[in-house]
């Protein structure tokens, strides 16, 4: 027989035991559900991976295309790209290698302030963009604010006549707009009513600007008195209200710089970008983060029908006038291009 002593000790060995297993369970979940330092990356992975396959119309399967240079894939890994994929399979969204399938480009950017992860796809003509960033500061952090924005693209207006610039009216309150393009083959500043009605016409022949396969010319609307219309060598002063014939005069134009965008969910900033200069093919509109540090680490695409001929600012930090005109129809087109914020 056991002695009382035994017994004991053998029942004090078997509580260590099981003690000792439930801490080690207990050291390994701890570990298992540590968040990584990635973890703020990966949760902005998940959130980019829900608002894609929320597209409408979109179906698997999809062709992935990521878009990361080699400085910023040794500070994150290509860790991300998995929990990419992953997240899309969650949303039963298929991938395959097939060259035919539809094109997905994920990519990442990053500027001093903020890292930008994008997706864009094009969905039954129609291309598609989404956008989540997440604060530099916030990087290693579990849980971080993300600015979801996407690209809005409305045609607003359409002519047969060469339009080369487009702008809203001074104060933006009466809707319209002010195109600088042709009129009966007159060089003309043009103003459109809200009903798309032609209201105005300055003629700008005074600039004795011969005709020119590409002509290049911008319009600026100052305020309610009046404008410039600017030709690289010419400017010609514009009177909304008592003036049909605009004076020009020898004068070296500024051009227009970038046209940069700024959202109410990300003030830090979006920088529009034509893709080419070649004015006989269609062109891209590119959307990138304003400081962006590494070119092409993100490149999101919003094909146009033919050439960007402008890109003006719009009636407030969110939006812009683009100017394409459609290879298929002849028509010059005018788009008002909006970064929205939310899904």
């Amino acid at each position: 027989m056991l002695s009382s002593v035994h017994i004991a000790v053998c029942s004090f060995l078997s509580r260590l035991s099981i003690w000792l297993s439930l801490a080690l369970v207990f050291l390994a979940t701890a570990e298992l559900f540590a968040a990584p330092e990635n973890n703020a990356l990966d949760d902005v992975v998940r959130q980019l991976a829900a608002r894609v396959a929320a597209i409408p119309n979109l179906r698997g399967p999809v062709r992935l295309e990521f878009l990361q240079e080699a400085p910023f894939e040794a500070e994150t890994g290509k860790e991300w790209q998995q929990t990419f994929r992953m997240a899309l399979d969650e949303h039963h969204l298929a991938l395959t290698d097939d060259a035919s399938a539809t094109l997905l480009r994920v990519g990442v950017a990053e500027t001093p302030t903020v890292v930008v992860l994008s997706a864009a796809v094009r969905v039954s003509g129609k291309d598609e963009t989404r956008f989540l960033s997440i604060p530099r500061s916030s990087f290693p952090l579990a849980s971080v604010a993300v600015a979801p924005i996407r690209i809005a693209r409305q045609l607003v207006y359409q002519t047969p006549e060469r339009i080369l610039d487009a702008s809203w009216p001074w104060n933006g309150a009466d809707g319209g707009m002010i195109l600088l393009g042709y009129r009966d083959s007159v060089l003309s500043v043009l103003r459109i009513d809200p009903a798309g009605k032609l209201a105005q016409t300055i003629s700008l022949a005074s600039a004795g600007l011969a005709p020119s396969r590409d002509p290049r010319g911008e319009l600026k609307v100052n305020d309610a008195n009046g404008g410039t219309a600017s030709f690289g060598s010419k400017v010609c002063d514009l009177a909304w209200s008592t003036s049909t014939e605009a004076k020009c005069r020898s004068a070296t134009s500024n051009w227009r710089g970038p046209t940069v965008l700024t959202p109410s969910c990300d003030p830090a900033g979006w920088t529009l970008r034509t893709d080419g200069l070649d004015w006989t093919t269609s062109d891209v509109l590119q959307v990138v983060p304003a400081g962006v540090l590494r070119e092409g680490s993100a490149e999101l695409r919003s094909d146009f029908p033919g050439p960007i001929l402008s890109v003006n600012v719009g009636q407030n930090p969110a939006n812009a006038l683009v100017v394409s005109k459609n290879l298929r129809t002849g028509n010059y087109e005018i788009y008002k291009v909006t970064l929205a914020c939310g899904d």
